[in-house]
């Protein structure tokens, strides 16, 4: 939701253009010749060139990784702004540091307060550590998957959904008290197939054209079967939430679980959420209940062993290895073209001094967020003259990305007027003790009735099913909490305790830290008190304010006057531009923004892997798309 009580219904009657997925434009590129897939770079075609690449974000080293693994021949160097690699790609561990900027603005802000990250480390638990960045990789990723295979980066499940996890809404009829997810699931499933079994006939009828009865008959019948095993329905098509004397064998479902657990004892099935609480409660359209169900984060997904950063770190010592070099704490000033040499030069700031250093390059890739080219890039380059600097295309698309960046049109988003073309995210971690989420452990447990210590949990968690890993929701401005999905054994956890989006992601990062943390620890007191009390050593962030960076994602349906031309300034910038004329590209803009997988690592890896199809083969064009996926939906799941 871009905010609190819009549903996927309501955004997409506003937005009709907007899709979660991108489509190839066939007319245009059957008109011309485009690549079928990543070209491979020849060996020592580009002898004695030189590439520099400004930024070490995932698109910057597969960038310099593909061109130093296929011999191009080519020098390559990395110009990374911050200390570190990997942009967005960041994990937070003990000792580190998070200075944020004091706002959102591109250039000439200053540096904000400065976070500590200070996760307690008990005995015998794993390293603690937080992903401020992407946290998950989806299995239909396989580029990435690929690289971590190749470069020996373990991998292990993350959870993207528990039936333990819980759903909470401050209005409604459940009064604020969280739900766990496998009632609100089970129990509408079992509703809606009573329904459906009870009315199969007439939705037979309406559903098919054929005049057969036999055949319609048996149409009625296979939809009835169908839902008593999707319901899980009586043998009658009831929806039936209470076992009888004998256990389960009148019919009843147990799916959406116990209010006390079988084991020992029998079990009590949880009584059902009625079907008129659970449409009262919109608990789909108040939260992001059913993002688990989308393509991108259905099961399995993965995390890397230890953190995301290995995903960088790996590119980083491949890149050292195969002759290539990252020079960090290297901000770039100014991109200009020498006319004598046929090359672009390239100002650093030196550490420490006013002077820059210079580089010279016959090949540049950008990995920067593209509104910072527009005081990176010279005049040069940018000229308004026909024929000079680059084409004129590339320029007319790069002025788009401005003025979506720097004066948006903000009817396009009235529902949250301040957005921009790099998006408002903002995330908090915590550290707790994993009892809070994973329940207390079975030990010895008065009981009044017999006088005696029995192995067991507290009466308050007798129903409980204990969380590992996955997904709690609510309306709250914090949106979601992730629980970790490893070290279940550990005595203390990391969890993420707020990620959220546009407006809400905004307001919270124009706050302070402690009182963006004071917010995330009262969202979290919603799923109980002792649990937001028990959270500790907060840290957060807001990409929008982190400098060099300013954004979670591009949002590409704020550029140009319609859909149409935002798609057409997409499909020339994916193209790369030569100077002065040249038709054989020698400047790269590449990262996820520029990819059909906008905020996901895999869109930067593919953009890479398109710039170097257009470096190989000029001749061939990178398929132009007709659609542009909309991260509101593909990123942030409406």
């Amino acid at each position: 939701m871009t905010k609190t009580g819009q549903s996927r219904l309501d955004f997409l009657k506003n937005n009709p253009h907007a899709c979660a997925w991108s489509a190839l434009n066939h007319a245009v590129n059957q008109q011309q010749k485009t690549t079928p897939g990543p070209v491979k770079v020849k060996n020592n075609a580009f002898s004695g060139k030189r590439a520099v690449i400004i930024g070490s974000g995932i698109g910057g080293l597969t960038t310099a990784y593909e061109l130093l693994a296929q011999q191009s021949g080519m020098e390559v160097i990395i110009l990374e702004a911050h200390n570190r690699t990997g942009g967005r790609c960041l994990t937070l561990r003990t000792g580190d540091t998070l200075t944020e900027d004091k706002n959102r603005e591109l250039f000439n802000s200053i540096p904000g307060e400065t976070q500590v990250v200070r996760f307690d480390r008990p005995l015998n638990d794993s390293e603690p550590y937080l992903n401020a960045g992407p946290g998950r990789i989806p299995s239909s990723h396989k580029r990435l998957l690929h690289y971590l295979k190749k470069f020996g980066v373990d991998l292990e499940v993350y959870v993207m959904n528990s039936g333990s996890n819980l759903t909470q809404m401050a209005e409604g009829p459940f009064h604020g008290k969280p739900i766990v997810n496998r009632r609100l699931d089970h129990n509408t499933r079992g509703w809606l197939a009573e329904m459906v079994y009870q009315n199969a006939q007439t939705l037979i009828e309406s559903a098919t054209s054929t005049n057969d009865d036999d055949s319609k008959q048996e149409l009625v019948s296979k939809l009835q079967c169908l839902m008593v095993t999707f319901g899980n329905l009586t043998s009658e098509g009831k929806y039936q939430v209470s076992a009888s004397i004998e256990g389960q064998d009148d019919g009843a479902s147990d799916r959406a679980g116990y209010t006390i657990l079988p084991g020992v004892d029998s079990g009590e099935v949880a009584e059902a959420l009625s079907l008129n609480s659970l449409l009262d409660s919109e608990f789909w359209k108040k939260t992001r209940f059913y993002q688990p169900e989308d393509f991108l984060w259905q099961p399995t997904l993965f995390q890397p062993v230890g953190g995301m950063d290995r995903v960088q770190h790996a590119f980083a010592q491949q890149i050292a290895a195969l002759g290539g070099t990252i020079y960090l704490n290297s901000p770039v000033q100014k991109i200009d073209w020498d006319d004598i040499k046929q090359q672009f030069t390239i100002y650093v700031s030196k550490m420490g001094s006013t002077e820059c250093e210079i580089y010279t390059a016959d090949y540049c890739f950008s990995n920067a967020a593209i509104p910072f080219l527009k005081e990176l890039l010279s005049e040069r380059l940018q000229c308004k003259t026909v024929g000079k600097g680059f084409s004129e295309s590339f320029k007319q698309a790069l002025q788009a990305v401005y003025q979506a960046q720097f004066s948006p049109d903000p009817s396009k988003t009235p529902e949250f007027p301040e957005a921009k073309f790099l998006a408002c995210t903002t995330k908090v971690g915590w550290q707790a003790d994993r009892y809070l989420w994973q329940g207390s452990t079975i030990g010895n447990v008065y009981n009044k009735e017999v006088g005696e210590d029995l192995l067991s949990v507290p009466d308050s968690e007798m129903g409980v099913v204990p969380i590992f890993g996955g997904i709690s929701w609510t309306d709250n401005p914090i949106t979601q909490i992730w629980y970790p999905s490893t070290g279940y054994h550990d005595q203390k956890g990391t969890l993420t305790g707020c990620y959220n989006f546009q407006e809400h992601a905004f307001k919270m990062g124009n706050e302070p830290i402690s009182k963006r943390l004071d917010q995330a620890r009262e969202g979290a007191k919603l799923f109980g008190e002792a649990f937001g009390n028990g959270l500790t050593h907060g840290v957060a962030i807001a990409w929008q304010n982190m400098p060099y960076i300013k954004g979670g994602w591009a949002q590409w349906y704020l550029v140009g006057k319609n859909s149409q031309e935002s798609v057409k300034h997409f499909n020339q910038l994916i193209q790369g531009t030569g100077v002065d004329g040249d038709e054989k590209p020698n400047f790269f803009i590449i990262g996820d923004q520029v990819s059909s997988l906008p905020g996901w690592q895999e869109g930067a890896i593919a953009s890479a892997l398109n710039a170097l199809s257009r470096l190989s083969r000029p001749d061939l064009q990178i398929p132009h798309l007709s659609v542009l996926p909309d991260t509101r939906v593909m990123v942030e799941s409406i």
